[in-house]
């Protein structure tokens, strides 16, 4: 077993299954969290049974658990088997099949729909959606606007993943899944990025504490700060003001990119909303989305760091000086783990600078 990384068939722990020689894992901001497991494998009696394995087949659903500390556990993704790919040498040895599958989101990426929502909210939306797919919706979203048929109404073209993505973005907000670590059920967050939460570890780039092998920080403040956003209502015939003079979202240091530069960075927002509250919501979603003008990679050791660093949460970083110290979002993890170690290489963003 790759250390301590438990294969789970339907989330529940089976000793007959065959533990992979490696396992990788993707979890980022915007994106559902695929996985690859890596088995080697021989010939016997002249076939290659594993590859006829139902728990590693289609469709077939898996979890990921590893150790998060001595005394606890998370669970990295779980969801369906999508593809093999089988890599064979002559003669067995060395022969390699891979099985890679995604989280569940997935499922609901399959359908492109042509629907339009009667008297919704953005939120409404997005909860009947994910609970239809059989998650728990934690969904958190500012605006409480109610879209008619008789105005602007919501239309979907897209799959469900999509509708609800593009729903969240413009308020602002993530989608992505948390799980239980006993019964590896998921949970489905909806909500703007978590900067006010307190750090979930320490990661230190120098000193008799130091956990990271190597770090890369870069700063860009070519960035938006304030957007302007009108729109007229045709029904009342009223100008709608949705102007926004810097991002609603706490800065995770001192100062935010809108207190550093001193030239103006303005974008133009227009759209057709149904008041102006729905527009200031756009145009705090531009500004949050651009707001991230500094940047973090890192590669963390397990057998080091002693913890698993997870994408959407908080993470304080020392020794990178007064100006880059401090709170940072993981904005993407790739977890490579064998027999030797778990490998992480992360990315990290901040919205602020000390």
């Amino acid at each position: 077993m790759p250390q301590g990384c438990a294969v789970l068939p339907n989330g529940v722990p089976d000793p007959t299954l065959v533990q992979p020689a490696r396992v990788e894992v993707i979890e980022a901001v915007g994106a559902s969290t695929t996985f690859r497991l890596f088995f080697d494998f021989r010939i016997e009696d002249g076939d290659l049974p594993l590859l006829k394995e139902p728990r590693l087949g289609p469709e077939a659903e898996i979890a990921l658990r590893v150790p998060d500390g001595p005394l606890a556990f998370q669970v990295l993704v779980r969801g369906p088997v999508t593809q093999q790919r089988i890599s064979i040498v002559t003669g067995g040895a060395g022969s390699v099949l891979e099985v890679i599958g995604a989280d569940a989101t997935i499922a609901l990426a399959r359908e492109h729909k042509v629907n339009v929502w009667p008297s919704t909210t953005d939120s409404a939306a997005i909860i009947q959606l994910l609970a239809a797919a059989g998650l728990a919706p934690l969904v958190s979203l500012p605006s409480t606007v109610v879209h008619v048929e008789t105005k602007n109404a919501l239309v979907q073209r897209e799959p469900d993943l999509h509708l609800i993505r593009r729903l969240a973005r413009r308020n602002g907000c993530w989608l992505w899944l948390e799980y239980d670590p006993v019964a590896a059920l998921p949970i489905a967050r909806v909500e703007r990025p978590p900067v006010d939460q307190p750090p979930a570890l320490q990661l230190h780039l120098a000193g008799p504490n130091r956990n990271i092998e190597e770090a890369t920080i870069e700063w860009d403040v070519e960035r938006v700060v304030a957007a302007d956003a009108s729109h007229r209502d045709p029904f009342s015939a009223s100008e709608l003001d949705g102007a926004a003079e810097r991002s609603p979202l706490n800065g995770l240091a001192d100062q935010v990119v809108a207190d550093i530069v001193s030239a103006p960075r303005k974008a133009r927002l227009a759209m057709p909303v149904d008041d102006a509250g729905d527009l200031l919501g756009r145009s705090e979603a531009a500004l949050i989305e651009a707001g991230w003008f500094v940047r973090a990679s890192l590669r963390v050791r397990g057998r080091v760091l002693k913890r698993v660093v997870r994408a959407h949460s908080v993470v304080e970083v020392l020794g990178a000086g007064t100006r880059h110290s401090g709170k940072y979002i993981v904005s993407r993890v790739m977890h490579t783990i064998d027999d030797d170690d778990h490998l992480m290489d992360v990315t990290l963003m901040r919205n602020g600078w000390n």
